[in-house]
């Protein structure tokens, strides 16, 4: 009972923070194999799986509703509605509203979606890191060009965004 607290937290750290369970094992003060065998006995690879797909299929699902609403504004937009009765003009510009209500609100779902699961920065530099070092490691002849590829365009990257 005394590693309930740890394994939670190791969860917490693999699951949904999709570190690894090297990082996790670390983080929380246990073995490796602890963590190993924690991430075998409780499915937590295949939850975090789990979550990786539903992330991918949330954002395909709120991406076609946008779609859909957007097209159904456009086509109220587009129609002639001088031939119906003020009732029925007044129905659909509420629709109208509706869906630009609607639009409005799936976007920032998305945008809280896409915030929530966005890769720390400083995990994305370390990976970086950690790839450069590698290849660099197989390939030392290559270590000069490769600088100074890395060099070129990170500052052509960097100038797009200042």
């Amino acid at each position: 009972m005394a590693k309930d607290k740890e394994r939670r937290l190791a969860e917490e750290l693999y699951v949904k923070q999709r570190k690894t369970a090297k990082e996790c094992a670390k983080l929380v003060g246990v073995t490796e194999k602890t963590m190993g065998d924690w991430v075998d006995k409780y499915g937590w690879k295949e939850r975090r799986a789990a979550a990786m797909s539903s992330l991918k299929s949330g954002m395909e699902n709120i991406n076609e509703l946008i779609n859909i609403y957007t097209e159904r504004a456009i086509a109220i937009e587009r129609d002639n509605v001088d031939h119906l009765e003020p009732d029925q003009k007044k129905d659909l510009v509420k629709e109208k509203v509706g869906l630009i209500d609607a639009i409005a609100k799936l976007n920032k779902t998305k945008e809280n979606f896409e915030k929530e699961h966005r890769i720390p920065y400083n995990v994305y530099i370390n990976v970086t890191e950690q790839i450069m070092s590698a290849m660099l490691e197989k390939h030392p002849k290559l270590r000069t060009e490769v600088l100074d590829f890395f060099e070129e365009h990170i500052n052509q990257i960097a100038l797009k965004y200042r």
